[in-house]
């Protein structure tokens, strides 16, 4: 069986493409194309025209691979943004035209029940990729960023107590747990939506940068209750461009990039770094996704106050995420 996966997220959209092999899962292909669904997004929670069709095309995009891969299942995740949106239904349906219906439905259980999973199945591997849609829930969105980790057997966390910190473009996930989620939040306090409403200036004026971090301090205070966490682990695209950075490489490679670790003074000497700097210089550093530039500052400050909400210095990253936790599920 060969599974696609779509997470549609509020600043990219990613595409995991994998078969079942007797071991488990072989991965073919893990893409990443940003397209700022949520830009514009603002207090009114209103997606954008010109970010829906850009969203949509790379959907598009990605579907067609999915059928030159010969993909069977296609699941589609959408997160804050489209769960937030006062106008979500004009892109459900836009969704919807693009994976018609199926008279051959058959449902999978991702988790332990908490989602539900029903999508069409093609027939036959040459025929069109057609699968189903689904909002996450906040608890949902938490609970499979906490299992891409736990679940991961390159990272070997065992039975330590884990926190899992997914920085989003719309929001905030953290999951604390042993094994399985025990305590899950969901902030709205993504790296975009930051950016519109309290890092406009470029580069940022050091009295935003400061009102944004006695924001972030109260927003995430509910942490400062949890247990200390053993190891913290960051998913998504904030922590892989920011690896990218620290080990000076100019092209992605996740042998290289999983896994790595952030020491005590690694993390606020990127962010003191990239505080400094403009879009423009952002996007000229080697190694980091041009179109990532304009949030990656801001990215690594909501990590680093997370942190300090979770009384932690290091942190592990994860080049995989939510959509890993989907198919390890399966």
């Amino acid at each position: 069986m060969r599974v696609g996966i779509l997470d549609i997220g509020s600043n990219s959209v990613l595409l995991l493409v994998a078969e079942r092999v007797e071991t488990g899962w072989r991965v073919l292909t893990d893409q990443a194309r940003i397209t700022r669904l949520g830009e514009g997004f603002g207090t009114e929670q209103m997606l954008q025209s010109h970010a829906i069709e850009r969203t949509l095309q790379a959907i598009e995009e990605y579907l067609a691979i999915c059928r030159t891969l010969g993909v069977e299942h296609v699941i589609t995740a959408a997160t804050a943004v489209i769960r937030e949106a006062k106008n979500r239904e004009v892109f459900v349906e836009a969704v919807k035209r693009i994976f018609p219906s199926s008279p051959d439905p058959r449902s999978y259980t991702v988790g332990e029940g908490e989602v539900k999973i029903s999508f069409p199945v093609s027939q036959g591997m040459g025929a069109r990729a057609e699968g189903g849609y689904f909002i996450l829930s906040e608890a949902d969105e938490a609970r499979l960023s906490f299992l891409s980790v736990a679940r991961d057997s390159d990272l070997g966390v065992g039975g330590e107590l884990l926190a899992v910190v997914d920085i989003g473009g719309g929001s905030v996930e953290v999951a604390l747990g042993r094994n399985d989620v025990e305590r899950g939040f969901s902030f709205p306090v993504g790296a975009g939506r930051i950016r519109e409403t309290h890092m406009p200036s470029d580069p940022p004026d050091p009295r935003e940068v400061l009102r944004s971090v006695r924001f972030l301090d109260e927003t995430f205070a509910p942490l400062r209750d949890l247990p200390q966490p053993e190891r913290v682990v960051a998913i998504g695209g904030t922590g892989v461009n920011l690896a990218m950075l620290a080990l000076g490489v100019t092209e992605f490679d996740p042998v290289k990039v999983h896994g790595v670790w952030f020491g005590d003074e690694t993390l606020p000497g990127l962010l003191e770094r990239l505080l400094r700097l403009s879009d423009t210089e952002r996007r000229a550093l080697p190694g980091i996704e041009p179109d990532r530039a304009p949030l990656l500052h801001i990215g690594a400050l909501i990590l680093e106050r997370a942190l300090f909400a979770l009384r932690r210095e290091e942190v592990q990253i994860s080049t995989r995420g939510l959509r890993y936790g989907i198919l390890w599920s399966l």
